[in-house]
């Protein structure tokens, strides 16, 4: 994903994708502990979403504390993860957010049974 492409984005588009971003994280603490649940809603839909993140006020307190999250080593180090791989729009935002932010690419965690 490009700085265009993101840029070209609703607000809500580029919440939702944080969303997403958060709750792949491969470290619980990440989406349950750390906070974002205080401005992300727990269970929050893509409807919702458009509401409750449309403005330029909600989407930038958003994005600062995905930040915040985002870049702590601790859950950045985690990687992503899903039992059935992680999709690709996410892996391509969060790749925008480790360029935009100066972070080694995220890793995939992948389990083989």
């Amino acid at each position: 994903m490009t700085e265009q492409e993101w840029e070209n984005l609703d607000n809500y588009q580029k919440a939702w994708k944080l969303g997403l971003i958060m709750q792949y994280m491969n470290d619980e603490d990440a989406y349950y502990e750390s906070g974002w649940l205080y401005i992300w809603p727990d269970g929050e839909t893509y409807q919702e979403c458009m509401y409750d993140f449309q403005d330029e006020e909600s989407y930038k307190e958003l994005e600062r504390s995905f930040i915040g999250h985002y870049s702590e080593p601790e859950y950045h180090e985690g990687g992503l993860f899903a039992s059935k791989g992680v999709p690709k729009e996410v892996l391509e935002a969060a790749h925008y957010w480790d360029q935009r932010l100066g972070l080694e690419p995220i890793k995939e965690v992948k389990i083989s049974w």
